[in-house]
């Protein structure tokens, strides 16, 4: 079985709310397919490339640009229009819901309406929520119920104020691709030190990217943590490891596979495609990282586990 962990859909009632979000939508930075909201333009990628399943979820930086109102509001949207298109192929989709941080109190009510009423299997927000970090106590009461219900938290990359030598206009889009990964791996860092790992020890956290900058930089992490940090946690850094997954979704380059898996092993590796994100309206980034996957010099048990079992056990498919 393969399930695509890492799979976004923009329905056509968010893409009107594009319309006052600050980067996506025709004629902006990050355009997006609009037949990705189609149902059958999905069933037909996926009976292609022998997709059997699509845990769909909503992009954050969608949420850029936006009030907190129209921001909780483009969440509750994205939510009802997932589960709309579960319910319709109960078989070939599971809900993945979307929360903007900033605004707590609709947080709050979205996401005991999402447990309650849409099915929901695991949970999307951004690396910052407007400045402020993942460790900020206020989100607890959130990662409390999250923890409670054992839903995986997908964390996804967005922009920040940051210098002109790293941002979109000055640096030819080096915000975007590093950046995003880079607040990513801050999200992470401080979800550790910050001790929420601690206070929740059963989080599950499915990074986007296949780990960001951890698995690249696993031992210089582990000998900085030695040296200069090991006060700072009650236990060794590389007991956290296990509480974080990584998808594949990497556009495909081939030497990120192996770096991943030499971090997650076959149990915290999950196949991500980032659909409808890349070049032919999406279909490259399922291909590719398809690919990437099948081509991995590893037992086979363990490309099955990478291919869809770990999304399975991870989203309670059965």
């Amino acid at each position: 079985m393969i399930i695509d962990i890492y799979c976004h859909h923009i329905s056509e009632s968010v893409g009107k709310m594009m319309e006052k979000a600050k980067y996506y939508g025709e004629n902006k930075e990050f355009p997006y397919p609009p037949q990705n909201a189609n149902p059958e333009t999905r069933l037909r990628l996926m009976e292609k490339y022998g997709i059997d399943m699509q845990a769909i979820c909503q992009t954050t930086p969608v949420l850029l640009g936006l009030s907190d109102e129209d921001a909780t509001e483009v969440c509750r949207l994205s939510n009802q229009d997932n589960y709309a298109l579960c319910r319709a192929y109960p078989d070939k989709f599971v809900n993945i819901c979307i929360f903007h941080l900033s605004d707590m109190k609709g947080t709050m009510d979205e996401l005991k309406r999402c447990i309650n009423e849409l099915d929901c299997r695991g949970v999307t927000i951004s690396s910052s929520q407007n400045g402020r970090g993942l460790d900020d106590p206020e989100f607890y009461p959130f990662y409390e119920q999250v923890v409670k219900h054992d839903l995986p938290i997908l964390i996804h990359g967005t922009h920040w104020d940051c210098s002109p030598l790293m941002d979109m206009d000055h640096s030819w889009r080096f915000l975007h691709v590093f950046g995003w990964d880079y607040d990513g791996t801050q999200a992470l860092w401080r979800l550790i030190f910050g001790g929420v790992l601690d206070r929740f020890p059963t989080m599950k956290i499915v990074t986007h990217h296949l780990g960001n900058y951890f698995p690249f930089f696993q031992r210089r992490i582990e000998q900085n943590f030695n040296k200069f940090l090991k006060d700072k946690l009650p236990r060794h850094i590389s007991e956290y490891w296990g509480n974080i997954y990584g998808d594949t979704a990497v556009d495909g380059t081939p030497g990120a596979f192996l770096c991943g898996y030499a971090f997650f092993g076959g149990e915290r590796m999950l196949y991500g495609s980032d659909y409808p994100f890349g070049a032919q309206d999406g279909e490259d980034f399922i291909r590719e990282n398809l690919a990437g996957v099948k081509s991995m010099p590893i037992p086979q048990e363990e490309k099955a586990k990478i291919l869809g079992g770990n999304s399975r056990r991870l989203l309670k498919l059965g």
